[in-house]
């Protein structure tokens, strides 16, 4: 069976992102991993928990949405939520997931954007997922870099891309995309506000379709 990767930076990442065109993409056979690489223990928005309670809430929130989208798969790796580095260690451990399950395409964050024109999407977290993402799909393809016998994906879906030239009709699917994102309740102190914002972005993001999930694709 074919398989799609999706790695995020935090959980909620992938649901803005690329949820739908994940559940496209299952329809047409494949099967679905998420990978999360922090916790996303700084980035929580309602009454104040201890750290572990803020984690395991996360997790659970994550694993929810995956499902509503039809993942059931969904990979923590527990680094830090504000301090993710683009180091051999993290490398090492997303290498060794994409030899395991060996997807044909890779999603993750645009590390070409680089205009800084917003704060949320261009932090330090989300920079460094998409080097993360990038140095790992090289390095899985070297069978000298890492242990582990080489797996070559065929493309990466960079998603927060300023230059997309793919995308993908998300029109029909926007109810379940909204629902899936509503799982990340210690997100989102009003929903309503972010479906309006979700909604507005995935307006502008095509003449063609109504709503749509855009991406930069590189063959690998």
């Amino acid at each position: 069976m074919k398989t799609v990767m999706a790695i995020g930076a935090h959980p909620d990442d992938i649901e803005f992102s690329c949820s739908i065109t994940i559940n496209n993409l299952m329809q047409k056979g494949y099967q679905a991993v998420y990978v999360i690489l922090t916790n996303g223990e700084s980035g929580f928005k309602i009454e104040h928990k201890p750290r572990k309670e803020r984690i395991k809430i996360r997790e659970r929130e994550q694993i929810e949405a995956a499902k509503v989208i039809g993942v059931n798969k969904v990979i923590f790796l527990h680094e830090k939520d504000g301090f993710l580095e683009n180091n051999e260690k993290i490398r090492s451990k997303v290498v060794k997931l994409i030899k395991t399950y060996k997807p044909e395409i890779v999603f993750g964050f645009d590390p070409a954007n680089r205009d800084f024109a917003s704060l949320n999407l261009n932090h330090k977290d989300h920079r460094n997922a998409g080097e993360i993402v990038f140095d790992s799909v090289f390095a899985a393809k070297n069978k000298y870099l890492f242990t582990g016998n080489p797996h070559k994906a065929d493309k990466i879906y960079f998603f927060g891309s300023n230059k997309p030239n793919y995308f993908e009709n998300v029109t029909n699917k926007i109810d379940l995309k909204l629902r899936a994102l509503s799982k990340h309740k210690s997100q989102f102190t009003d929903f309503s506000k972010v479906e309006g914002h979700v909604k507005k972005v995935l307006v502008r993001n095509s003449k063609k379709y109504k709503y749509s999930e855009v991406f930069r694709v590189v063959n690998v």
